[in-house]
């Protein structure tokens, strides 16, 4: 019996109240082994919690779902998450609503899984890929040509046989492996009898492919051509899959796999599709990289690149902040946010107003808005709905309008 546990990523923490002790090592085992330069884990003693990212992880009996915490409801964070992973492309798979049936029913995983499995059901039933693979046997027809070194040496005494080389025109080849090695891995994990029918459906088309294990180098070696381009975002999926599955052995063997997001840059990607969607693509630049801050008076160079977010109509600079605006009822601020805003606002001489974007976690909350000295000139924090686009959309023309 698999359980799922939910928290909310930078504030619920896991100890070993909520899992055992080999739980709880399983799951710091995978992130080191999967994410090993990565802040993944915030660790103090015998509790941990889940920082900068978002997704799930699939342990051997535990499934562990680190959501935003955006609203008071897990249920609608759970699915503001699926909504912003489809609208930025973060997975190369695109949600449709009729699929999201693992979210209604509070699984984030089998939603993801439900829309991969369908997508590659409705490919696998449009034919398989097919490539000529070339193999080599002891054959009792001829078939290709006879390796002569390899057929002496094996058929010295045996005339009814020849060692031949030969290509295939076959579905076992290295994209239908792939496909084949993801359903194998998350098969076990299904929770549902519609879910487990997909899978068994697309296993049963790869029933004469070839099980075999994947290197890096195994999978960078799959490419696209005009007869498998129609299977790329399904083949990008089943990469996610194998890159971050992991076999433990302690005792028994169970398989891991993870698909989790950085939530900054998650949001900066979602933020920008919401300002191109409020004021086209025309007016919005993303990651400008033009301006420096200082001139070197001895080599005449420029240094101290500046690189904000957004640059919105010439006007307006945005800055994506992945972090609470307020506590308990009142805003809260970094000063060296402020310094880099300050930065912006003094080289950009056409920008009125500098803002520091974050995502709205609470009820409305009275925001500074600081002068600049000399300048007719504003640096302000704000704060964005993102659990429904339409709505960011909205709040995002009214925030730049104003």
């Amino acid at each position: 019996m698999i359980r799922t546990i939910t928290v909310r990523e930078s504030y619920d923490w896991i100890t070993e109240n909520d899992v055992t002790a080999a739980q709880f090592e399983e799951l710091i085992r995978y992130i080191e082994e999967k994410y090993p330069n990565e802040q993944v884990l915030d660790q103090k003693y015998k509790r941990i919690r889940f920082i900068n990212y978002v997704g799930v992880i699939q342990c051997s009996d535990v499934r562990y779902e680190i959501i935003p915490k955006l609203t008071l409801s897990p249920v609608d964070d759970r699915k503001s998450l699926l909504g912003m992973l489809s609208i930025t492309k973060f997975l190369p798979i695109s949600f449709d609503k009729q699929l999201l049936k693992g979210e209604e029913k509070g699984d984030l995983l089998m939603a993801v899984i439900f829309t991969f499995v369908d997508r590659l059901l409705s490919q696998l039933r449009k034919g398989l890929y097919k490539t000529y693979e070339r193999y080599e046997g002891n054959l009792y027809t001829l078939r290709g040509k006879i390796e002569f070194s390899k057929h002496i040496r094996k058929n010295a005494f045996q005339k009814t046989k020849a060692y031949c080389t030969f290509d295939e025109h076959t579905e076992n080849n290295s994209l239908n492996q792939l496909f084949k090695c993801a359903l194998l891995i998350v098969k076990n994990y299904m929770n549902t009898h519609a879910l487990t029918l997909y899978v068994e459906r697309c296993l049963g088309y790869l029933e004469r492919v070839d099980i075999i294990q994947f290197s890096q180098s195994k999978l960078e070696s799959i490419s696209f051509n005009r007869q498998n381009e129609r299977f790329r975002d399904t083949v990008l999926f089943a990469k996610l899959i194998v890159e971050r599955a992991t076999i433990y052995s302690k005792g028994r063997s169970a398989s891991s796999f993870s698909f989790l997001f950085k939530m900054n840059m998650l949001f900066e990607k979602y933020i920008e599709v919401a300002l191109r969607e409020a004021f086209g693509n025309n007016e919005v630049v993303s990651q400008h990289a033009e301006k420096r801050l200082l001139r070197n008076k001895k080599s005449g160079n420029w240094n101290i690149l500046l690189k904000p977010d957004f640059v919105v109509n010439n006007k307006v600079i945005l800055d994506t902040k992945w972090k609470s605006a307020t506590y308990k009822g009142r805003s809260r601020y970094v000063q060296s946010d402020i310094y880099q805003m300050y930065a912006y606002v003094t080289a950009y001489k056409d920008v009125e107003r500098c803002i520091l974007l974050y995502p709205k976690q609470e009820g409305e909350v009275e925001y500074p808005v600081w002068e600049v000295t000399d300048m007719e000139k504003t640096i302000e924090m704000c704060s964005v709905r993102i659990d429904a686009f339409w709505e960011t959309v909205s709040e995002l023309k009214k925030m730049l309008n104003s």
